[in-house]
């Protein structure tokens, strides 16, 4: 039977769920248990008026002509009693479904909303970790779990209880000891029948949940990268691993429904040892004179009812434990702390940025439209900051940089020195294993969230584009944008003219990941995107990269234009594009080794005036 471990997760786990129940849904819940106790008591009862209607009956002379006698008024009562109590007991198991029906369905929607918005906060870190696709099947599993659950519950557990005790306490008011030891005995056995199984059984239900997370987080991964999938020649290599993962789940699928047969079993051994004895014990009382018939056949009779709810009380606890081993790995999920919650910014006065921190307030928490046409700039300012990846080598050492408001500053340095782990910084997708970050003089972990990446907009390496309308990508995060508005940033983005020949225009749907347009295509998707929201800090992450030499010079020259006042962080292999930036920092080992302007580094002669030359003689060669 459930641990008391157990037990302590499954008030936990409905709790979870029952988060935002109102007064009209536990009114419909309180009504179906309501049902389920009348439900019981009837089904109990029910036997009980038999036996009256059958010791009647028997009561009566044989001579047919002797109708006097007969207490027909009295045997047909117990007769309408007798169908009353079945019917209304099957009446009530009827109407429950109806009752909590709806309510079930209304905590499911109000769990996945949770779920999906508790991801959605948690930090980058523990993405980067997980498929993506196996959250979607965690959050499909939960939910089957409950379902086994409450319908354990609300549709097994109390029904079948209060008819067992119902059936209890008649059967003990027969003067019949044995067959009360019976009943004991009984209860005694399936107990042991079944908790001896359980712990095997959940082990097999956790198998069956982890192989099938696996499995649905395979196939969307597989999917997502068809593409490379089939330029490769994937294909077979792609469908063994799915056929494997496949055949594990169905062994583990196997071992459970073993554990569940086995339980079936032992407990249809019980059941027939006890209706073999009450037989056996009631039969004896008969012939001895200490039952009467209708004793008989409510003895026989209770013995069996009384099996049933022992028999689905047992399955009731089966299924409750394969239900919480489905739901254990989305509870896991919900138990994370998304994080220390951003305390509102602290007002500083004479900050670095040379402006009130109280100026940041002038974006909305939705990052909607700043409230003048023109806004100043932010002062950014990196302190002593240290970074690494799952305890790996660190990827930022001490790293300070400070950025001066409505400058432009370029980054610059081979692969993996940290240069995009700064935009992750910035937009607290990721948090530092120590120093400090500060936009306008105000450290960003003081800031608000919502408030801090709307002052933020980024144009970045690894394009996130939804399977949406052109126009819908554009205003991503920006819901109150006018068609006029996304048409005037495609425009400085250089992607008007594409988007207006197509069929539908801004309406066109380009796929998951945007994967219906080219790469330069989707890059000034991005780029509409970042102009759209009107910041005070750009971060342009090899915004340009996948774009001609001319369509790169053009776009380069708007958003120049465009931040103008504002701050401006380009990050860039290509130096060509970041030449004309006010300040050049040249990262390597995780910290700046150079910093000045294009002409100051050529002289200096140092890391930067060798990437130079190596990228201007490959284009020569070019």
């Amino acid at each position: 039977m459930p641990s008391l471990k157990e037990l302590r997760e499954l008030r936990s786990a409905l709790m979870v769920l029952c988060e935002g129940l109102d007064r009209s849904m536990a009114w419909r819940l309180a009504g179906a248990n309501a049902l389920a106790l009348l439900g019981g008591v009837l089904a109990g009862l029910a036997p009980l008026a038999l036996k009256e209607l059958i010791d009647v009956v028997s009561r009566q002379p044989s001579d047919t002509n002797n109708r006097a006698t007969e207490p027909w008024a009295w045997i047909s009562a117990l007769g309408i009693v007798y169908l009353l109590c079945l019917s209304a007991a099957r009446l009530a198991s009827e109407i429950r479904p109806f009752l909590v029906g709806g309510v079930e369905q209304r905590l499911y929607t109000g769990l996945r909303v949770r779920y999906f918005t508790h991801l959605l906060d948690l930090p980058l870190s523990f993405h980067l970790a997980r498929q993506s696709g196996a959250m979607g099947q965690r959050l499909q599993q939960a939910v089957s779990g409950y379902q086994l659950i409450l319908a354990s519950l609300v549709h097994g557990f109390i029904p079948v209880l209060v008819e067992g005790v119902t059936v209890a306490i008649v059967l003990l008011t027969l003067g019949q000891p044995a067959l009360a030891a019976t009943f004991v005995l009984t209860g005694i056995a399936l107990a042991l029948a079944v908790g001896r199984h359980m712990p095997q059984l959940r082990i097999s239900a956790r198998a069956v949940t982890g192989s099938m997370v696996d499995l649905q987080g395979l196939m969307a991964d597989s999917l997502i990268n068809y593409e490379p999938i089939k330029c490769f020649g994937a294909e077979r290599e792609t469908l063994n691993r799915f056929g494997e993962q496949c055949l594990a789940l169905e062994t583990h699928w196997r071992d459970l429904l073993h554990r569940r047969l086995a339980i079936g079993a032992s407990v249809t051994m019980v059941f027939t040892l006890s209706v073999a004895s009450s037989l056996a014990i009631a039969l004896l009382a008969v012939s001895q004179g200490r039952l009467s018939l209708g004793g008989f056949v409510l003895a026989t009779l209770y013995m069996v009812q009384i099996i049933r709810p022992l028999e689905l009380l047992s399955s009731a606890a089966r299924d409750a434990s394969q239900g919480l081993a489905f739901l254990r790995p989305l509870l896991e999920d919900l138990g994370i702390s998304p994080g220390t919650p951003p305390q509102p910014p602290r007002v500083q006065q004479g900050n670095s940025g040379g402006e009130p921190a109280s100026a940041m307030h002038t974006m909305s928490a939705k990052g909607m439209a700043m409230a003048s046409p023109v806004q100043a700039g932010v002062a950014v300012s990196f302190r002593g900051v240290c970074l690494a990846y799952d305890r790996g080598p660190p990827v930022l050492r001490d790293f300070s940089l400070d950025v001066s408001p409505g400058k432009s500053l370029a980054i610059v340095g081979a692969s993996g020195c940290g240069k995009s782990s700064l935009v992750r910084l910035l937009l607290r997708l990721q948090e530092p294993d120590a120093g400090a970050i500060t936009l306008a003089g105000t450290r960003i972990d003081a800031i608000p969230v919502d408030e801090l990446r709307s002052m933020i907009a980024v144009v970045p390496q690894d394009l996130a584009l939804l399977n949406g309308t052109v126009a819908a990508n554009i205003a991503l995060g920006m819901g109150s944008a006018t068609r006029a508005s996304i048409a005037n940033a495609a425009r400085l983005a250089k992607l008007h003219d594409f988007v207006a020949a197509l069929p539908c225009g801004y309406e066109t749907v380009i796929g998951e990941r945007g994967l219906k347009l080219s790469g330069g295509e989707r890059q000034r998707i991005a780029i509409a995107r970042a102009i759209l929201r009107r910041p005070r800090l750009f971060i342009l992450d090899e915004a340009t990269s996948m774009l001609d030499a001319h369509t790169e010079q053009e776009i380069m020259q708007n958003l120049l234009a465009l931040s103008q006042g504002r701050t401006l962080i380009l990050i860039a292999h290509r130096l060509a594009t970041i030449r004309h930036a006010d300040d050049i920092a040249v990262l390597a080992g995780g910290a700046v080794v150079e910093r000045g302007a294009h002409a100051t580094l050529m002289a200096l002669g140092g890391t930067y005036a060798a990437m130079w030359q190596h990228q201007t003689a490959a284009e020569r060669r070019c």
